[in-house]
């Protein structure tokens, strides 16, 4: 195969071997660092305290005088991020080394559990450091798959949001990185930076849908979640028309201006690309991926958790046999793991930088209190397969025992060092009465449920109502029946789900045979609910790119008004 998209082309081998010379013996040092994680680790925990001895909280926590882990884990309690809070508000409007030594030169922002957003520091050490995991994971592409031969449809969030009060920038990291990647990628990547500071929701999305269109040549799809792409093609078949005269025209439609001009596009009138892409249009009904870009190879996203659901929407969209790889364990806080082997899935903890501690799942939720749970913990060289664990991470940015309420599970080794999958958040687990019923569980019972019932639910959330005693399952199906037909539905909905719940979890089947929680309720949703939940959620100041359903939750916990669009007719 040759040509622009060809991976036998100049550029393309360029690419290969400017990613071999920038991380191959980065790759390998990784590699070999695998076969004595505990010895690793330990140099990383040692680094780290060393590093911020002289700092406020190194001081009070008596860094000096710690050895090891044992010692690390007696002296800090394991910390949320309130807990750290007002020393990365004063270190960041006082510059004084409350966390770090190093000043931190930028924020990832992050909804918190609170009104405020989570502001995650960021040195300039700390940011070499994702560029060089980064670079990592695209040599590692490079290695095994021929995904990166033509160009890299990424979507990720804006680099600069704004600024902390005493002018450090704030925005999503992944936005940075993308802003500030070098030529040897960036000029692969279809999307300019600025797209993503379009500031209307819509006319992003618009935007996207536009110049991904005009492109044929990508290869390669890049999000940290599928419903990304989900929502991005749905877009683009709502607005068809407007998008293939774009197309045609080289112009982008009104409202979708990037700040500071169009000149940055480079998007270019396509009008034999509009009519092939209207030709398809008009003989399917709609377009997929695979309509838009025939090349297509490799997706790259979050497979875990509930985005597993939106990945199995997802590739009948795409081109036959295109390839899912994951993402790896990223969050605002941690660079988790880096997927050494795409095809195998090896997501293995980056722990050349950053020291991992682990709680067994069912351990942690049943710790009396916090002091408790912080002498539980094991680590990296500890885990088992098979198994769940609850993740609380050191950096070098200033996050001590930070607990991410996250669980991830080990699902394989690499040499001695765990591959982890992310399984869930921890706040997935809601409790009416004893039972403890996992997002998983629900997750797993309602796909069955609507599958078997010949029908797909593009979107759900379970609510617990401890008043009522009662779940809620309030679903947006593919089609809902009307009238009488409807109810019936729900009913037998209501009994597929419970039947599934009542075998996965033994204390919801005696909660619900004693009486103490009454019959699962099911809520049909209008036609694009999810879609406004979404967004709604967004407007709040949840970051769109790394959106993630929470699809149990309390009910209290929940501002979406789900009554003001329940299904009517």
């Amino acid at each position: 195969m040759t040509g622009r998209s060809g991976t036998d082309g100049l550029s393309y081998r360029l690419l290969r071997a400017g990613l071999a010379a920038a991380s191959g013996r980065t790759y390998r040092g990784l590699v070999r660092a695998y076969a004595d994680p505990a010895a690793v680790q330990d140099q990383v925990l040692r680094r780290i305290v060393s590093d911020s001895a002289a700092t406020v909280f190194g001081t009070d926590h008596r860094f000096g005088s710690i050895t090891g882990f044992e010692d690390y884990r007696r002296a800090v309690p394991v910390q949320t991020y309130e807990d750290l809070r007002e020393a990365i508000e004063r270190q960041e409007a006082s510059g004084e080394q409350c966390l770090t030594a190093e000043q931190p030169v930028y924020y990832n922002q992050t909804s918190g559990t609170i009104a405020e957003p989570k502001n995650i520091p960021l040195t300039k050490a700390g940011l070499a450091r994702i560029q060089r995991l980064q670079r990592l994971a695209a040599y590692a592409l490079s290695r095994r798959t021929s995904a990166l031969g033509g160009k890299v449809f990424v979507v990720s969030g804006a680099a600069h949001e704004g600024t902390m009060p005493a002018g450090t920038p704030y925005g999503s990291a992944s936005g940075l990185l993308y802003a500030s990647q070098g030529k040897l990628l960036s000029r692969r990547y279809v999307l300019p930076a600025p797209v993503s500071d379009i500031a209307d929701y819509d006319a992003r999305y618009l935007a996207m849908a536009v110049l991904g269109a005009a492109d044929r040549s990508v290869t390669t799809m890049a999000t940290a979640n599928p419903s990304t792409f989900i929502r991005l093609l749905d877009v683009l078949n709502s607005s068809a028309d407007m998008v293939l005269d774009a197309v045609a025209t080289g112009r982008l439609p009104a409202g979708c201006e990037l700040p500071g001009g169009d000149d940055q596009l480079g998007l270019r009138a396509g009008p034999k690309r509009a009519a092939a892409l209207g030709r398809l249009l008009e003989a399917n009904g709609e377009l997929t991926y695979a309509d838009i870009w025939s090349d297509l190879r490799a997706v790259v996203t979050w497979t875990g958790g509930s985005c597993g659901l939106a990945v199995e929407r997802l590739r009948p969209m795409l081109t036959p046999d295109c390839p899912v790889f994951e993402l790896g364990y990223l969050a605002s806080e941690v660079s988790g793991t880096v997927n050494i082997d795409p095809i195998e899935g090896s997501c293995v903890a980056t722990l050349q930088d950053n020291f991992f501690e682990f709680a067994e799942r069912d351990e942690w939720e049943a710790a009396a209190d916090d002091s408790d749970r912080g002498q539980q913990t094991c680590t990296l060289a500890d885990l088992e397969a098979g198994r769940d664990y609850y993740v609380i991470v050191t950096t070098a940015d200033g996050l001590y025992r930070y607990d991410m309420n996250d669980i991830v599970r080990v699902t394989g080794f690499v040499d001695c060092t765990p591959v982890l999958s992310f399984v869930q958040k921890g706040k997935g687990v809601t409790s009416i009465t004893g039972e403890k019923l996992y997002e998983f569980q629900v997750m797993s019972a309602v796909t069955a449920a609507v599958t078997e019932f010949g029908t797909v639910a593009p979107f759900f959330v379970m609510l617990a109502d401890v008043a009522e005693s009662r779940y809620t399952l309030n679903v947006e199906l593919a089609s809902t029946p009307a009238g009488p037909q409807r109810a019936d539905l729900a009913g037998e909905l209501s009994v597929s789900v419970e039947r599934a719940l009542r075998q996965a979890n033994v204390e919801y089947d005696q909660k619900r045979d004693s009486g103490r929680l009454v019959p699962l309720h099911v809520r049909f949703l209008a036609a694009g609910t999810g879609d406004e939940f979404r967004r709604q959620r967004v407007a709040d100041g949840q970051r769109d790119v790394q959106f993630k359903y929470l699809r149990l939750q309390y009910s209290t916990e929940c501002s979406f008004r789900f009554d003001d669009f329940a299904a009517s007719g």
